[in-house]
């Protein structure tokens, strides 16, 4: 099997349920649509659930992914930057300097949680996995680990109004 094609079949939005040597079994990931699709490698690979709006899960690791989703969703529900800007509460032209190719502006994370929510979407954290790089840190720091939690409890202490922590 062709990883390229299994990486475009996900790119389609498909999830991949299995995989054999000429096909990728593979379902809608949109909540509720239960469409199951066999695909063979090397034939054209139609969008997950094309015929009606886009709400699938995206999971978007760069500015430039978010950018690039939240216009196609402006466009698809046919609304003018002027209309997105006064629905998230933007000032004028702040979301059209960012949403444009080569973004000369680039929000701050509440005006991106407000443009997505103008669009239907949430901004969600789950659990994902941690790059190598962090990883790498959490495996070579543990010796320091009792202190660091130490003093990281006196700094969240802090923060919360209650002075240098009485605990350890």
């Amino acid at each position: 099997m062709d990883q390229g094609f299994l990486r475009d079949v996900q790119r389609a939005g498909w999830q991949i349920t299995g995989v054999d040597g000429q096909a990728a079994t593979v379902a809608c990931p949109r909540a509720g649509c239960s469409l199951k699709v066999r695909l063979k490698s090397g034939a054209k690979i139609p969008q997950a659930c094309a015929t009606g709006p886009d709400l699938a899960e995206v999971t978007v690791t760069t500015f430039e992914d978010a950018r690039v989703f939240l216009r196609a969703r402006r466009e698809a529900l046919g609304l003018t930057i002027k209309e997105l800007e006064e629905v998230a509460g933007a000032a004028v032209d702040h979301l059209a300097k960012a949403e444009k190719d080569n973004p000369s502006k680039y929000p701050n994370t509440q005006l991106l949680i407000e443009w997505a929510t103008s669009l239907g979407y949430e901004v969600v954290l789950r659990p994902a996995a941690m790059p190598a790089m962090a990883l790498r840190y959490l495996a070579d720091s543990r010796a320091q680990a009792a202190s660091r939690l130490k003093m990281l409890g006196h700094h969240r202490a802090r923060r919360e109004g209650g002075g240098p922590s009485s605990q350890g």
